[in-house]
């Protein structure tokens, strides 16, 4: 029997991923490489094959699902990021996306930028999305302060 908590669980990973197979197709198409990076994060999050197949074949949503904790928004941004560049061009459809998420998690209009320089050649290291997320999270905390 599934508790309430599990389906909970479960029920945010799937709209996670709901987040990055919407922004993966934002440029048309949904291509072999950003399936397979979407299959990989779904499984790092917890997700079965079957589940993630089932939301592959799912008709896309257009509104985003928007974690409440800083910690989740940051993995999700850096799952984004993954998937703006797993076909190594940027869209302007993927540009606004993510310009879009940057809006609703209240973050300044040059994280796009920064975000975009940080993935232009490559993944970042752990060290290095450990310190930009830091950083865009104490400017979340100094502007709620204000």
């Amino acid at each position: 029997m599934t508790t309430f908590f599990e389906h909970q669980r479960t029920s945010f990973k799937r709209n996670y991923l709901r987040n990055l197979i919407s922004l993966a197709a934002s440029d048309g198409h949904l291509d072999e490489t950003e399936k397979t990076l979407i299959m990989a994060i779904g499984q790092k999050r917890g997700l079965k094959s079957w589940q993630m197949t089932e939301l592959l074949s799912e008709e896309i949503l257009s509104q985003a699902f928007l974690p409440e904790s800083n910690s989740n928004r940051m993995a999700m941004l850096y799952d984004l990021m993954q998937i703006i560049y797993a076909d190594r061009t940027v869209s302007a459809q993927e540009r606004d996306f993510i310009r879009s998420i940057v809006a609703a998690f209240e973050l300044r209009e040059e994280t796009v930028e920064e975000l975009l320089g940080l993935f232009k050649n490559g993944v970042p290291s752990p060290e290095e999305w450990r310190d930009f997320s830091e950083m865009l999270c104490m400017g979340l905390v100094a502007e709620e302060k204000n």
